[in-house]
C-alpha cells in the first residue's frame, strides 16, 4: 500500500469489466478495505470484492469477510444485500438467509404475485435467489410461484425468457402434483434445456416412454452444439428412466459409459456409480460393505453436497449411506435428520443388527419404545416407534404393535388435545399412526377399537380447518370418510365428504353426496385409467368373494391365540406368587407333578431292596409264568375248545 496511491488502486477496479481478472480485483479491494479511508465509497468496494469472490466460487471467504468487516457490511447493507443473500444461499446458511430475506423483502410471496412488474422491479434479483433457495430446501410450491410470476411478468425483457421457462419447470421435476397445464408459461422457442426439464416432469409422473423420446430428441440437439456436460446430464437421466421401466441392459451401458469417461469425483460420476450399485443385490451376511462404501466415495459426496444437490437429492444419498453403515455394524451419529437419530437409538439397543434375531430385536425395541413414549411424543420418538412397529408386524405381534400406536396417540392427545395446539409435524405423525392402526384393527378384527378411533378423529375434524393446499391432509380425511362408510356410519361419512368437497372436486364423492344410484357405466368412467396390475403388485388386495365361515375362523384363531397368551401369563404369575408366599428357594423340580416312584431321583428303601433278589434266584411260580412254550400251548387249547 505504501508503493501505490489510493487513486491508482481504485483505477485497477476497472479490470473487472475489461479483462475479468477477478483475482486482481479481489486483491485490490482487500487492500482498499484494509486501508479504511473515509474518502472512498467502501460499500462499492465491498460489493466489487464480493462479486469477484462469487465469480471464483469462494463463498467461504466471502462469508468470512462479511464477519470480519461487519461494521462496513451493516453500514452498506442495502448496497450489498443481493451478494450477501447469494453467499448465504450457496453456503446453505438457512437461518441467516431467512433473516436477511425478511429484511430485504418483508412481504409474502402470495402478496407479491398480485403486484405489477414495475412494482417488483427492485426486488427481482432477491426473488431469483429466493426461488433457488426454496428449490434447494424442498419448498417446491413457493419456487414454482416465484418463477411463474417472473416468467409471466417479463415484458421489459429483464431476464431471458428461455431461462425463465426452464427454471419454471424445475420444481415440477421434484413435485409432479403441481398443475403444469395451468401454471406453466409457454414459449415457441425450442431448446434442449426445456426438453430436458419436460422429460424430468414426465418421469416424475411415471410417463417413462414419453420421457425417453423427449430425452433422445434433446440429446440430438446437444450433440450438434457440442456441450459435453449437458450430454452427460442427459445420459444420466436416460439411464435412470431405462432403469425405472426395467431396461437394465440399456441403463447399465449408459452408466458404464459415464463412469469410464468422467472423473470419479465429479458429481455426475458419483451419481452414476451410485445408480449402478442399485442393480446389485446386497447381502448383510456375504457382501463386503466396507468395500462398497469405499467405492461410493462418501467423502467426495460430502464435499459437493452444498452446491450440486438439492435437499431431497442429498437426503436420498444420505439414507443409502446410513443403511450401509447400519448393516456394516458401524456406529451412527445422531444428527439433524430423523433417520440418523432413529438408527442411532436402534444401534444403542441392538448389539448386532445382522446376527440378532428379529424376535429378540422386537422384544428389546418394544420396551424401549414404551419408555420413550412415556417421556413425550417429541423428537425422534416417531421414527423409533415406526421401526419398532415394523418389527412387531414381522413377528406377528399384533397386540404389541397396536399397544404402541395407541400409547403414542393417547400421549400426544393428552399433551396437545386440539388441532389448534398441534403443529404440522404432530398432525403428520397422527395421520401416519392412524393409517397403521386402522390396518392392524382390520387384521385382528377389532371393530370396537376402530370405531373408538374414528369417533375421536371425527371430533378433531369438527374443529379443524381443511385447506385446499394441504393435499396430504385431504387424502387422509378421504380415507377416514371411506372407513366410516365401511363401518356403515353414514352420518359421519357424509359430513366428512361435504367438507372435503369444498376443497376438491371428485366425481365419486359428488356421487355419494347426491344420494343417486351408481350404475355400471358411471362406475367404468370413474375407474377409467386405473392401472389394476400396478395396484396389485404394490400390495393392494382385490375384493374377492369369501365365505362368512372363513372370516369367523380367522377371527376365532386370533382370539384363541390372544386367550392362550393371557392363560400362560396368568399361570406364570400364579407360580411366582406361590414361590414367594411359601419361601421356596432354588429352582423347582420339573418332575414334581409325577408320582415319587416314577421320578428319576427316586430311590427305594432298604426293606424293599431286601425283598428283591439278584442273579438267578427266582421262584418256581414266576419261572412258569415266564415260560413261553407253556403259555402258547394253553392258548392253543383254548382256541380249539372255542372252535368246537
Amino acid at each position: 500500500m505504501a508503493n501505490e496511491s489510493l487513486t491508482q488502486l481504485l483505477s485497477q477496479l476497472n479490470v473487472q469489466s475489461t479483462k475479468d481478472e477477478f483475482v486482481k480485483v479481489e486483491k485490490t479491494c482487500m487492500e482498499i478495505l484494509n486501508n479504511g479511508s473515509e474518502s472512498v465509497d467502501l460499500g462499492a468496494v465491498l460489493k466489487a470484492y464480493l462479486v469477484a469472490l462469487i465469480k471464483q466460487d469462494k463463498y467461504d471467504q466471502g462469508f468470512r469477510i462479511l464477519c470480519e468487516k461487519k461494521e462496513i457490511a451493516e453500514r452498506y447493507s442495502d448496497e450489498i444485500g443481493l451478494e450477501r443473500l447469494y453467499i448465504y444461499y450457496k453456503l446453505n446458511e438457512t437461518r441467516k438467509f431467512e433473516e436477511l430475506y425478511k429484511e430485504l423483502v418483508p412481504e409474502p410471496i402470495d402478496a407479491i404475485v398480485d403486484k405489477t412488474e414495475v412494482e417488483t422491479l427492485s426486488i427481482r434479483g432477491f426473488l431469483h435467489v429466493r426461488a433457488q433457495f426454496c428449490y434447494k430446501n424442498g419448498l417446491y410450491d413457493e419456487t414454482h410461484k416465484i418463477y411463474h410470476y417472473l416468467a409471466s411478468h417479463n415484458s421489459r425483457k429483464t431476464d431471458n425468457d428461455l431461462e425463465l421457462q426452464c427454471n419454471e419447470r424445475v420444481p415440477l421435476t421434484a413435485n409432479a402434483s403441481l398443475p403444469v397445464e395451468v401454471d406453466v408459461s409457454t414459449i415457441t422457442e425450442e431448446s434442449y434445456d426445456l426438453l430436458y426439464n419436460n422429460s424430468m416432469i414426465l418421469s416424475a409422473r411415471g410417463e417413462y416412454e414419453q420421457a425417453i423420446k423427449v430425452l433422445e430428441k434433446a440429446r440430438e440437439m446437444v450433440i450438434k452444439d457440442g456441450y459435453e456436460n449437458d450430454i452427460n446430464a442427459i445420459d444420466l437421466q436416460l439411464s435412470f428412466v431405462h432403469q425405472m421401466i426395467g431396461n437394465a441392459k440399456q441403463s447399465k451401458e449408459l452408466l458404464d459409459k459415464l463412469i469410464s469417461k468422467l472423473d470419479k469425483n465429479s458429481p455426475i460420476g458419483l451419481l452414476a456409480n451410485m445408480n449402478k450399485k442399485a442393480f446389485v443385490n446386497f447381502s448383510k451376511y456375504k457382501t463386503n460393505l466396507n468395500l462398497v462404501l469405499r467405492e461410493l466415495n462418501p467423502e467426495s459426496l460430502n464435499g459437493i453436497n452444498k452446491q450440486q444437490f438439492t435437499q431431497e437429492q442429498w437426503s436420498a444419498i444420505k439414507r443409502n449411506l446410513l443403511f450401509l453403515h447400519l448393516f456394516n455394524n458401524d456406529s451412527i451419529q445422531s444428527k439433524s435428520s430423523l433417520l440418523s437419530r432413529t438408527l442411532h437409538n436402534y444401534r444403542k439397543v441392538v448389539n448386532n443388527v445382522n446376527l440378532e434375531s428379529y424376535k429378540s430385536q422386537a422384544k428389546k425395541l418394544y420396551h424401549q419404545a414404551l419408555k420413550m413414549i412415556e417421556g413425550g411424543p417429541n423428537g425422534s420418538v416417531i421414527g423409533f416407534l415406526l421401526l419398532t412397529v415394523q418389527l412387531q408386524v414381522m413377528e406377528k405381534q399384533w397386540d404389541n404393535a397396536i399397544r404402541l400406536g395407541e400409547r403414542f396417540l393417547n400421549k400426544l392427545w393428552e399433551i396437545r388435545p386440539t388441532p389448534e395446539t398441534q403443529s404440522s409435524s404432530d398432525r403428520e405423525n397422527i395421520q401416519a399412526i392412524c393409517y397403521i392402526l386402522l390396518e392392524l384393527y382390520k387384521i385382528t378384527g377389532r371393530n370396537n377399537s376402530k370405531s373408538i378411533l374414528l369417533n375421536h378423529l371425527i371430533k378433531d375434524f369438527s374443529s379443524h380447518n381443511l385447506s385446499a393446499q394441504a393435499s396430504s391432509e385431504i387424502s387422509f380425511w378421504k380415507h377416514i370418510a371411506f372407513e366410516n362408510l365401511e363401518q356403515t356410519d353414514l352420518r359421519n361419512a357424509k359430513s366428512l365428504f361435504e367438507k372435503i368437497s369444498k376443497c376438491c372436486n371428485h366425481p365419486l364423492i359428488n356421487k355419494i353426496l347426491s344420494d343417486e344410484a351408481l350404475d355400471a357405466e358411471e362406475g367404468v368412467q370413474i375407474t377409467q385409467g386405473v392401472d389394476i396390475e400396478a395396484m396389485i403388485s404394490a400390495g393392494v388386495k382385490p375384493l374377492e368373494q369369501t365365505k362368512a365361515s372363513d372370516n369367523v375362523s380367522n377371527l376365532f384363531m386370533v382370539k384363541k391365540a390372544r386367550s392362550d397368551r393371557v392363560r400362560d401369563r396368568k399361570k406364570k404369575e400364579r407360580l411366582a406368587r406361590f414361590i414367594r408366599h411359601h419361601g421356596i428357594k432354588g429352582p423347582l423340580d420339573p418332575e414334581r407333578w409325577l408320582p415319587k416312584k416314577d421320578r428319576s431321583s427316586y430311590r427305594p428303601r432298604k426293606r424293599q431292596l431286601a425283598k428283591q433278589t439278584q442273579g438267578g434266584a427266582v421262584s418256581k411260580k414266576a419261572e412258569q409264568a415266564l415260560d413261553i412254550s407253556k403259555r402258547s400251548s394253553k392258548a392253543s387249547k383254548k382256541t380249539k375248545n372255542r372252535k368246537k
